[in-house]
């Protein structure tokens, strides 16, 4: 009897493999992707995503039989001693266990986020993140979570789950959006996003759906609390595939900066329209303090970029340090993937010149993925993939996991958790002027502040006067308009604001617009959805435990209202 040669190997895996589902997340990796993941007390965790397995695999090479499944397991990096990727990281994976409370196991998704919670907590948290279907039968698939528990918490002391009902004010499980959290705030964040068809299982048989979400969702992660604040004026939103840093030190408790991604109306549900890309030539970004203190109103800010401007992109990830004395912060943006190409490149926006510069290009691409700021001044990026086809070759990073020194804007494999500090890298130097550890000189953008109030904002003292040779050529006085303010602002002031933006903005959107709507390579197309067929198959479909109802976590009443009404989703329909 012959026996195809693509099955022995499946059964080798089978055979040995150390996992719940057949195939080792560590051993068999070959890429992964859209993964969710975060660094706390001295660890990188990664759960969730899509992963391509691979018997025996050499760097960007692929042996035996290819695999497409999901990492079932919670993966863990040691961020307290030094290694090397291509030799002795020190990784291992956690088997994932139910809530011991309900017997509900934690959901296994992609485009989720995690937050690193407060300080002085042993827990770190999974919001969001959607089902994919690109391996049914795959051991381990679950079907779409109850949208009832969007937040989950895992005691890295205690290694156990905890999932939360957080409903009350941010009614859906909400994925593809950005995310940033404030530690010294105890604050998470995350920005509009998407529902579809792996949401919610009241979604599940809508296999053409997929609605944008508006709103800020802000997790106090000392006390649960959870507000969705209204992001109503914040333009060209709501958004997907974005993303959003956290700046400490600017302002009077930090900045929100959210760039990139894809934007269309929440009236257009099609799954098979991603929207109309946003451009890194203005920069949004919101003033935490205004909604830190519930008295004051949140609000946003748009300022022209200069410099040398990424190209429109998705699915990238950024990380932030500040110089010594505080007189400049870097944003550093890296990979991504565009309408006609994916991206293998650094660039760091400076402010509060909002100047950009690209440090570093490369030829191997990378998108899906994540990074972080460890070690000082290492940019430790996690996983991703180069093209619409994941398995045409493995990760070239054994462990998929690689270090980019963010001041000599080299990659290394060799991580050093006591690197030295952080300070400005040349070309940025030479751009805003001062040296390494500081003294910018370059104080506003090239061509001023685009209004009064930002110039106010990065001020200091904040309370004096702002010279106008600091500001735009028609800067508004906010007296006129103050930045974007959401909450009680004069009608009147509304619609002055919206008339200027929308004709100030106009012409470009429609230029960026069509760009990318005639693209040759549709930007929507996302690998949750590739075709199967491709792949390797091993067991069977899981089952989806019975859920029994767990404590609710009292939140308090929304700051604003909510964006969505729930109404419009409540059907029994899918992705």
């Amino acid at each position: 009897m012959l026996v195809s040669g693509a099955i022995f190997p499946i059964v080798a895996f089978l055979a040995r493999g150390v996992s719940g589902v057949g195939v080792d997340p560590l051993d068999d990796f070959c890429t992964r992707w859209n993964h969710q993941s975060v660094v706390k007390d001295g660890k990188l965790y990664i759960d969730g995503g899509l992963e391509t397995f691979a018997q025996q695999n050499t760097e960007g090479q692929i042996e035996g039989a290819r695999i497409l499944g999901y990492n079932t397991e919670l993966i863990e990096v040691d961020l307290q001693s030094p290694w090397d990727s291509k030799h002795n990281i020190s990784i291992i994976a956690v088997p994932q266990s139910a809530n011991p409370h309900t017997d509900t196991d934690p959901p296994l998704v992609v485009r989720g986020t995690m937050y690193s919670g407060f300080p002085t907590d042993s827990k770190i948290y999974l919001y969001g993140g959607t089902t994919s279907y690109a391996n049914t039968s795959f051991p381990g698939f679950q079907e779409p979570p109850s949208s009832q528990y969007p937040l989950w918490s895992y005691d890295t002391a205690a290694n156990t789950w905890s999932q939360y009902d957080v409903t009350a004010d941010a009614p859906y499980r909400p994925a593809g959006g950005s995310y940033a959290e404030a530690p010294d705030l105890g604050l998470a964040f995350y920005l509009n996003g998407f529902i579809d068809n792996g949401t919610s299982g009241d979604l599940e048989q809508m296999s053409n759906f997929r609605r944008y979400l508006d709103g800020l969702v802000v997790i106090n992660t000392d006390s649960l609390v959870v507000t969705n604040v209204s992001t109503t004026w914040l333009r060209r939103a709501p958004r997907a595939k974005s993303s959003m840093v956290y700046v400490p030190g600017v302002g009077p408790q930090g900045m929100l900066v959210d760039m990139g991604g894809v934007t269309k109306p929440t009236s257009d549900s099609s799954a098979s329209n991603d929207g109309t890309y946003v451009t890194f030539d203005e920069i949004d970004f919101l003033d935490v303090s205004s909604i830190a203190d519930d008295s004051r109103n949140s609000t946003w800010f748009v300022q022209r970029a200069a410099g040398e401007i990424p190209p429109p992109r998705t699915d990238f990830c950024l990380v932030t340090a500040s110089a010594k004395d505080n007189s400049s912060h870097s944003i550093y943006l890296y990979g991504g993937k565009g309408a006609r190409e994916a991206y293998d490149d650094v660039y760091v926006l400076s402010i509060p010149s909002f100047t950009w510069k690209r440090v570093y290009r490369g030829d191997s691409p990378r998108y899906g993925h994540t990074c972080h700021l460890t070690g000082n001044r290492q940019m430790l990026t996690v996983g991703g993939v180069a093209s619409d086809e994941p398995t045409s070759s493995c990760d070239r990073e054994r462990a998929g996991v690689a270090v980019f020194d963010m001041t000599d804007l080299e990659w290394r494999s060799v991580y050093s958790p006591s690197a030295p500090a952080y300070q400005v890298p040349g070309p940025i130097v030479q751009t805003i002027g001062g040296n390494p550890d500081g003294n910018a000189r370059m104080k506003a953008p090239p061509h001023g502040f685009s209004t009064r109030q930002i110039a106010h904002f990065f001020r200091e003292p904040a309370g004096d006067d702002v010279d106008d040779d600091l500001l735009e050529d028609g800067a508004l006085d906010p007296r006129d308009i103050s930045g974007i303010v959401i909450g009680s602002v004069g009608a009147v002031g509304l619609i002055v604001g919206g008339v200027f933006f929308w004709l100030r903005h106009k012409k470009r959107r429609e230029s960026n617009d069509a760009d990318a709507e005639s693209a040759p390579w549709t930007e929507e197309k996302d690998i949750a959805c590739v075709e199967a067929k491709d792949f390797a198959y091993v067991g069977a479909m899981s089952h989806k435990k019975d859920e029994p109802e767990p404590q609710r976590v009292h939140v308090h009443e929304p700051r604003a209202l909510q964006e969505i009404d729930a109404n419009h989703v409540r059907a029994p329909t899918d992705k």
